[in-house]
């Protein structure tokens, strides 16, 4: 016969102590009627009597409230017509008394003076320009009086012959006003000055206003002449 060890023994009765206890401690419960907890009615009460507050109102900064206009009330169409139709009467027209304008100068009524307007000076006349260069224009000044100069005795006598070199400023009407020397020969300047002072030319004109003009005069001088 075999032999049965203690320890085969006790194993079936270990899962059988197992089992009891779990199912006393899964079953046993949901199987026991208990009564829940109730809500106490208090804070049913609490809860209904404490009204929700409203929102917050949030003002905008700049922003406008405009009222809602009330909704027009819409007039029911007549069913039947009627018996008579009378002609609509024209409005009132108010009569617009006649004010004084102010400001013009003229009394109420006179069209013509409102009209013109208060009268102005004329414009000053136009300045004259200048002196100005003579490369500045379109056309220059042209000669038209040509004087010689007179060749002095003692220039002659000491055979001097030279260039004398003058800045000449020509006004508006062709007349040579001032003269400067820039290139001297002492026995000839006072001869070209004397004759270029007695040169006409024709007038210089820029934008179409006349002006002086500044312009360089060179006269020789010769044994010869």
């Amino acid at each position: 016969m075999p032999v049965v060890s203690r320890f085969s023994r006790s194993v079936p009765v270990s899962i059988g102590v197992h089992l009891l206890v779990l199912i006393a401690l899964l079953i046993v419960p949901i199987t026991a009627g208990g009564n829940l907890p109730s809500i106490p009615e208090r804070v049913t009460a609490y809860m209904a009597a404490m009204p929700v507050p409203p929102p917050p109102v949030v003002h905008r900064a700049g922003a406008r409230t405009t009222a809602t206009p009330p909704a027009r009330r819409l007039e029911a169409a007549p069913v039947e017509a009627p018996l008579e139709i009378r002609p609509e009467k024209p409005a009132p027209v108010e009569a617009i008394p006649d004010l004084p304008i102010e400001g013009i100068g003229a009394p109420p009524g006179d069209v013509g003076a409102i009209l013109e307007g208060p009268s102005l000076p004329p414009p000053p006349p136009p300045k004259s320009v200048g002196p100005i260069r003579v490369s500045q224009l379109v056309q220059p000044p042209r000669k038209i009086v040509d004087v010689r100069p007179t060749y002095p005795e003692i220039a002659r006598l000491a055979h001097v012959e030279g260039t004398v070199v003058l800045e000449a400023i020509v006004n508006p009407a062709g007349r040579v006003d001032h003269l400067r020397v820039v290139a001297s020969v002492p026995l000839l300047d006072a001869a070209a000055l004397d004759a270029v002072r007695q040169w006409r030319y024709t007038p210089s004109v820029l934008n179409g206003q006349p002006v002086a003009v500044l312009m360089t005069v060179t006269v020789r001088f010769t044994l010869s002449q």
